[in-house]
């Protein structure tokens, strides 16, 4: 009797003391305890918060006493089709299903008012979702990678579509953007291929850099009045862009023929040419002075650009006047004395865009260029390493000059069939310069 007294007290003791350590374990948020649904593979904490799933069900119904979904729960889940989310849940949190690439189905009650940067990141079998209407962000990368999404409906309450929250959702082919959105962020449609038609909001304040790039099936846009800001390369490589307009009362820019220009105290700077317009020649307004990194990007049927004497500044870069373009031929009109100040910008990112073209001039005596070493310009921007060459064309007397830009690089090029295979090729653009 007295040995069964000391074992269940030594029983006792030693659950006691597993009790003791397994609690030392704990979150030390004081008050903050875990329940353990072990049938379900639900953990959920003493705040309602579901910050782990065990199970392996492929329909997924969370508990109803849920209300928030932490970061990265469901992150890289395989087997998850379809997700039930009851109205407790006021937030999604941060990655919570990146990579769920079979969810196909998933409903997000109005009881949610929040959810974090790339919750469906990747999830290449979502085919539409509908935000409730009480989200005022649509967070960064939200949907990015979603290549099988069709059609997304946005509640009115969003006022801001950070950046590339849609980027490479290829199968996108139309979305209605929110009467209140006022920042549309960078990247945030790039890479929408079967985009063909988007409303941009009177509210809309700010388009970032790169937002609708390649955008390949666009065919017209409308930028709002009440626009102050866009960023560079907005529209580069929609290949079926043919005209951009933009209203009347915008007080920072402005479209002439179809063509984006901004609007500065010294004249008007051409932004964005749209690739698929039909002329194969192109002369700048008169007011025009100077020519936007990429303004050009993606143009197949233009072939010639005429400049006229006003023109200040031109910035050459891959996407303004060499690289995947037609257009190799350049007139420029300039009166004896006159000086055209010109960029040379090349990123780094590979070994390709990194050299200088080869520049060569006729009959410098009526005009030339003069450029620094490359060595010596050297500069990061955003961690993107880059050269940024200044320079200067100036007249000297009246007659004809050339001056010819020069590069080999390496493009992808279908040879036959499927197979892409890299071939070098030489680039070339020629400045006819007049001077009068």
């Amino acid at each position: 009797m007295k040995q069964r007294k000391r074992y269940l007290l030594f029983t006792m003791l030693a659950l006691g003391l597993a009790v003791t350590a397994f609690s030392g374990q704990l979150p030390k948020n004081g008050s903050t305890s875990i329940t353990r649904a072990a049938e379900s593979g639900f953990i959920i904490d003493s705040d309602g918060i579901l910050t782990e799933y065990n199970g392996t069900d492929t329909d997924i119904v969370i508990p109803g006493n849920v209300t928030g979904i932490g970061d990265r729960v469901f992150y890289n889940n395989s087997n998850v089709t379809k997700i039930t989310i009851p109205d407790s849940v006021t937030a999604i949190g941060s990655k919570t299903f990146w990579n769920c690439k079979n969810l196909k189905e998933i409903s997000i009650p109005d009881s949610v008012t929040a959810i974090g940067s790339g919750a469906f990141k990747n999830c290449k079998g979502l085919t539409g979702i509908v935000i409730p209407d009480n989200v005022k962000n649509i967070e960064t990368a939200m949907f990015s990678g979603c290549g099988n999404l069709k059609e997304v409906m946005l509640p009115d309450s969003i006022t801001d579509i950070k950046a590339a929250a849609f980027e490479g959702c290829k199968s996108l082919t139309e979305v209605k953007l929110p009467e209140g959105l006022v920042n549309l962020g960078d990247n945030a449609f790039a890479g929408c291929y079967s985009l063909n038609s988007i409303k941009i909001p009177g509210s809309l304040k700010t388009i970032g850099y790169w937002a609708f790039s390649n955008c390949k099936k666009l065919s017209a846009v409308t930028i709002p009045d009440k626009t102050t800001q866009l960023g560079d390369g907005i529209f580069g490589n929609c290949t079926s862009l043919k005209e951009i307009k933009v209203k009347s009362g915008n007080k920072k820019y402005t479209a002439k023929d179809g063509v984006l220009f901004e609007k500065k105290k010294s004249g008007l700077m051409l932004m964005v040419y749209p690739a698929q317009k039909k002329e194969s020649t192109y002369k700048l307004p008169g007011k025009a002075d100077s020519i936007d990194n990429g303004a050009f990007a993606g143009c197949k049927k233009l072939k010639e650009l005429v400049i006229t004497s006003n023109i200040k500044n031109i910035n050459y870069t891959q996407a303004s006047f060499w690289g995947f373009t037609n257009l190799k031929n350049i007139k420029i009109i300039m009166k004896k004395g006159e000086k055209i100040n010109i960029s040379v910008k090349l990123s780094l990112y590979n070994e390709d865009n990194g050299i200088m073209p080869e520049i060569t001039v006729q009959d410098k005596n009526i005009a030339d260029i003069k450029l620094p070493p490359a060595k010596d310009n050297y500069f990061k921007d955003d961690g993107t390493d880059y050269v940024l060459v200044k320079g200067v064309i100036k007249a000297k007397k009246n007659g004809k000059a050339k001056i010819v830009f020069q590069r080999m690089v390496t493009q992808n090029k279908q040879t036959s069939g499927t197979t892409i295979k890299p071939v070098d090729v030489k680039l070339k653009t020629t400045l006819d310069i007049t001077v009068k």
